[in-house]
Parts: C-alpha cells; structure tokens; sequence
C-alpha cells in the first residue's frame, strides 16, 4: 500500500477522516502533488527537508483542525440550547455535555452533572421499569443499537423524582462511542412526586399534611381543630411541627413551602 491509498483508507474511515495528513514523499511532479491534495491531503512536504519544516507544518495544521473544531463546537452548542427540550452528549458512562434546558430540569450545574451516569440518576428510586430502560440505553452505547426511546423515573438533585422520557442515537466522537439525545419531563397533573418527596424527605405526616393545607387556606388554630376534630393543643404541636421541617419562620414562609412544592396551588 503507497501513501495514496493510506490517505484514501484514512478518509474512508469516520474516526480518522478529519485526521489531518501530510505526505512526505520525493514525487515532486505536480501531477503527483495535484493526487495527493485531491485525496484530501493537508500539506505536501517533499525530500530532502528539515526537522523544523516538519514541525511548523504540524503545529499548523494542528491548530487549523482546532480552530475549524472550534467554530463547529459553538455552531453545535448553538443548535441545542433549545429552551423547550433537555439535550446532552453521553460517554464513557458520564454526561459530557448538558444544555441549559437539562440542568435546569434536574437541579444540577455543568459541573456536577459531569460527575453522574444514568445510574447516579436512578440510585434510591423505586421503580422497576428503570433497569430495563438503563440496559436499552447502554446496549445503543455500545452500538448494539442505533437508536433507543425509554422512559426513566430520576432523582432531581433536590430530591424530587420526575419521570422522563428519553430519546437517544448512537453516534461516535473522538473515535469512542457516544449518545446524544434529549430528555423531556413527563408532566401529570397530580404532580405525585412532590407530594412522595414531602413524606418521604421530609418525613411530613398525612396529618401534618392536612394540616399545612388547612393553613394555605387561612384557618386559625381553632378552626383546624373544629375542623378535623383534634385539640387546640394538637394543632399546635402540628404547626410547630412543620415550622421544624420545613425551616419556615412563620406562617407565611409556611404557605410559600407549600406552594413551592405543589402542595396548593395558586
């Protein structure tokens, strides 16, 4: 195989493709040089030359791969800050990228959804359709698929579990498999997990419960108590409890907690 059919294969190849190469030959013939260049060649460097001809002529062409590596970076991160749907860059069991949309929908930064997988994500929910979904996601990863579609119950960094749906394709960058896909909130008007979050979190009674809705609606002490046949008393111990939980100040931050957290609504 001659140096024409090496560049040709190396272009064949997606991994290598965008490698830049550069023939070092003794063919000077502009015939010579016109086949190299057409196969895609990125310099011509002929013998005899020097060690600092070489050298320049990689640091140039190294810096023109980055900077054309640059300019398609900030096109590709302009595309996906969609506001309305969750995009990200999945490899080597880590998310690489995250638009805006996605760490906003689960609670973390740039940098500290870095640090998580999948099953970072799904670690302490209850839900055993996640397992089957997590093994879809990694079987496109490792390109047994092209593409999945799953559906995903994850943990928010504040604790909330959302259920999500997620479509991904598999795709390879810097020579190494990826996924890129998008991740969209499924909303449901019960809006359960919040709710599964106060009392399982927070560890809030159903009777406390009851009670901070009474309170979101501007009872007094006494009329709660009328109202679910407890004491004064109770109540009491029921208001002060959930000042406790919740970190509130007052009864005002009380029904702000409430409203935050879909307890009531507005």
């Amino acid at each position: 195989m001659d140096g024409y059919e090496v560049c040709k294969t190396l272009q064949s190849i997606p991994a290598t493709a965008s490698v830049p190469f550069i023939f070092l030959t003794a063919k000077t013939q502009k015939a010579e040089l016109r086949q190299g260049m057409q196969l895609g060649a990125d310099d011509y460097i002929t013998k005899p030359f020097s060690l600092d001809e070489l050298i320049k002529s990689v640091k140039i062409r190294l810096q023109k791969r980055e900077l054309i590596q640059s300019a398609a970076d900030q096109k590709f991160f302009a595309l996906v800050e969609n506001p309305l749907t969750g995009i990200f860059i999945y490899q080597n069991n880590k998310f690489t990228f995250t638009n805006t949309k996605l760490n906003q929908m689960l609670g973390f930064t740039s940098e500290q959804i870095r640090e998580l997988s999948f099953e970072d994500l799904t670690n302490n929910v209850e839900c055993p359709e996640n397992d089957a979904a997590i093994e879809k996601l990694h079987n496109c990863l490792k390109d047994l698929q092209n593409n999945a579609h799953v559906q995903l119950v994850v943990l928010r960094k504040d604790g909330y579990q959302i259920n999500t749906e997620i479509f991904v394709s598999s795709i390879r960058m810097k020579g190494k498999e990826a996924l890129i896909g998008n991740i969209v909130e499924i909303v449901t008007g019960e809006k359960p997990n919040q709710l599964s979050y106060l009392k399982q979190k927070i560890k809030l009674s159903e009777r406390e419960m009851e009670v901070l809705k009474l309170i979101c609606e501007g009872l007094s002490t006494a009329e709660i108590a009328e109202k679910i046949f407890l004491s004064n008393r109770t109540i009491d111990t029921h208001r002060a409890n959930l000042l406790i939980k919740t970190e509130s100040r007052n009864t005002a931050d009380l029904v702000m907690f409430a409203i935050r957290n879909n307890v009531v609504e507005l």
